[in-house]
């Protein structure tokens, strides 16, 4: 939103200004983080009272949790810090008549400065990877949305003291990028490229280094019709004709699959890579070119109510047998035995596996299982509330256990190049 300053100034054009994260995602993060910040207190405190109240060889072996519980415990703060702070300091781009005004925030820095445009010569519209962009944006409530977004990008070279500089200003919205464009090129004198480099976690003078090659760039007309079209079209040439180049120089005959072009960074970083389609369909493909699909929804998948269901249906069962004698009380590899499994069915149906899963697998199943346990009629005494005590411990170990699986299916996944690939919406 723009500021009262601004809307005062008659010279003052538009303003890109950050966004907060969502209400809905924003609680949810908070509330992911602050059962985490629990489950690191009760890691690092529980087995201090498990040791002295138990004292059994599994409760003194719980011992060595207090450490996880504490990075945990470190963990969960410092990145909520890192959340809020964030969404209070929020990037701030001004476009007036004569001038650029800019406020932007990089970890934990702040920079802020003034551009004329009498300095700037040349501008490039490019885009940009946005990771979570769902999260700051309106949804509808149910609606799939990819983890990765392209967002359009300008980059806008100017001169000063003698010295190129640029200036980097991030889209959310193809019309307030168009308002921009619109702008410069009433100036006259500041000519519109658009490049097809990925250059935004590049330095400045890496972004003017790649920026200066020719081959990776060309002008682009902003007032004729279809704007979004033919600049994905111009994109995809170039792409295509630096593919040609590299096959050229490597000695290759292996064609690009699809025609598709190759999006890099800036330096030729080998695969995966985003690629362009014709028409400007942008996927990121694996090493075999094979195009994997990676969203986010609110709406849990029913694999993985299917899956917490029958862990935590498996407790009923289990309690049952130590009820009725056909397993020990005692007995915590049955237990951790239906973790791994759960885990393992958990993590091979995961689009893309990460230590997020990890987590919110430990979370689920530890708070599933004990409130499972706790209300059933079996856990109040005698076989039963002993073989619950021992389910607890389980649970307990599980930020140790849960890695086993994890590992096994990471290690599978990787072998056939299945954690690699996401789609990205334009």
């Amino acid at each position: 939103m723009p500021t009262d300053e601004n809307l005062s100034d008659p010279s003052w054009i538009h303003e890109r200004c950050g966004r907060r994260m969502e209400p809905f995602y924003w609680i949810l993060t908070f509330e992911a983080l602050a059962l985490l910040l629990l489950l690191g207190l009760a890691l690092a405190i529980g087995p201090v009272y498990l040791a002295v109240t138990f004292r059994h060889f599994w409760s003194y072996l719980s011992l060595l949790l207090i450490i996880p519980g504490l990075w945990l415990i470190r963990f969960s703060i410092l990145t909520l810090k890192a959340y809020i702070w964030k969404n209070r300091h929020l990037d701030r781009y001004s476009l007036y008549e004569d001038e650029i005004r800019y406020l932007h925030y990089e970890q934990a820095e702040k920079e802020e400065g003034t551009v004329r445009l009498d300095e700037v010569d040349l501008v490039y519209i490019a885009y940009y990877v946005a990771q979570y962009h769902y999260a700051y944006k309106k949804t509808k409530w149910f609606e799939s949305q990819s983890v990765f977004d392209l967002l359009p990008m300008l980059y806008v070279r100017y001169r000063r003291d003698a010295q190129e500089r640029i200036l980097k200003i991030p889209f959310y919205e193809w019309p307030d990028l168009k308002k921009w464009l619109k702008h410069f090129k009433q100036r006259g004198s500041i000519e519109i490229w658009a490049t097809d480099l990925l250059l935004e976690q590049k330095t400045e003078a890496e972004q003017l280094s790649a920026l200066r090659e020719p081959l990776d760039t060309a002008p682009f007309d902003i007032e004729r019709k279809g704007f979004k079209k033919r600049l994905d079209n111009l994109l995809y040439g170039l792409g295509r004709k630096r593919s040609e180049r590299e096959r050229a120089e490597q000695g290759t005959a292996e064609g690009s699959s699809g025609g598709a072009r190759t999006m890099r960074a800036g330096s030729g970083a080998p695969q995966p890579q985003w690629r362009f389609g014709e028409g400007g369909a942008a996927v990121r493909e694996n090493g075999s070119g094979q195009r994997t699909r990676q969203t986010s929804s609110r709406k849990p998948r029913m694999s993985t109510v299917v899956i917490f269901a029958l862990l935590f249906a498996s407790l009923y069962v289990l309690t049952g047998f130590a009820v009725d004698g056909r397993v020990s009380p005692d007995n915590m590899w049955l237990c951790i035995g239906c973790f791994l499994a759960a885990g393992a069915a958990y993590f091979v149906m995961a689009d893309r596996l990460t230590f997020w899963h990890a987590v919110r697998f430990t979370l689920t199943a530890f708070i599933g299982w004990v409130l499972t346990g706790a209300c059933m009629p079996l856990t109040d005494t005698g076989a039963g509330g002993e073989f619950y005590t021992t389910a607890i411990g389980a649970t307990i170990l599980l930020p140790l256990t849960v890695w086993l699986p994890f590992g096994m299916v990471w290690w599978i996944r990787r072998q056939f190049g299945l954690n690699e690939g996401e789609e990205v919406t334009l």
